[in-house]
């Protein structure tokens, strides 16, 4: 690799993403006594900032992962399968001015957006119940949890006083598909007898137009999910468990304009 060759391709980079199996700590020492070496002779700019190095693996233990950072071969270690909620978090750590104050900002501003705000669980796990209803209260929100897809179809039942409702994918007798399904037929109905004035607004708790917000709750968050959450429809969806990052960008949409 020549001087040349190196700034060009290198010297610009964010960040650089290596999979374990193509790993050699040589190569990568090299790497970095180069850029020092470009940095000291002039050529980097001495405000270019070193691209992060992130390693990904299938299996790493906490002490291989403590070791490899401290030693300087790398700036973290991402796990494999990837997820976006984790790697955004990770970079946004790594290359992100000011991260310190955006997240204290999103904690504000997330105990602002939910704080009063109503709140529906659903799923039939107790262990994932309780800790979605502890995530949304610490930032206000006032949480009631079913264990059914049919107990969530009688809550959601118009009129009612729910903000948002997170449902579970996965539940026997009616998942959160079809939940949500049976929710979205009940309230276009109930919209069509309003809009054609068969009902009073008065009827249904002086709302003009039904429509909850219907966050998808999973383990398993991949496009084909994605898209059936649309589908049945849903209105987006978070992972399990809550991560505050994805927490925000799920609610921001509903409740930042109030």
């Amino acid at each position: 690799m020549n001087h040349r060759d190196f700034t060009s391709d290198f010297a610009h980079l964010a960040m650089i993403l290596i999979d374990k199996d193509a790993w050699n700590q040589e190569t990568v020492l090299q790497f970095r006594s180069l850029l020092k070496e470009h940095r000291q002779n002039g050529r980097l700019n001495v405000s270019t900032n070193f691209p992060k190095i992130f390693l990904l693996a299938t299996t790493m233990t906490p002490l291989e992962q403590s070791k490899l950072k401290t030693a300087g071969f790398v700036d973290n270690v991402l796990m494999k399968p990837l997820r976006l909620s984790v790697m955004v978090a990770c970079f946004q750590e790594l290359l992100g001015n000011g991260r310190k104050d955006q997240v204290h900002r999103k904690k504000t501003t997330l105990g602002t957006l939910l704080r009063e705000k109503r709140i529906l669980v659903v799923d039939d796990n107790k262990v994932n119940r309780r800790v979605a209803e502890g995530a949304l209260k610490k930032y206000g929100a006032i949480v009631s949890c079913v264990e059914k897809g049919q107990d969530a179809l009688d809550k959601l039942r118009p009129p009612h006083n729910f903000d948002a409702c997170f449902m579970d994918l996965q539940m026997p007798e009616m998942d959160g598909f079809e939940a949500t399904r049976q929710i979205r037929s009940v309230e276009t109905q109930v919209n069509e007898k309003i809009a054609s004035g068969e009902a009073s607004i008065d009827m249904y708790g002086n709302v003009s137009y039904w429509h909850i917000p219907i966050l998808a709750m999973t383990a398993d968050v991949i496009q084909a999910t994605n898209e059936d959450c649309m589908k049945c429809g849903m209105d987006g969806f978070v992972s399990k468990p809550f991560e505050e990052e994805q927490l925000y960008s799920a609610v921001a949409s509903f409740f930042e304009s109030g």
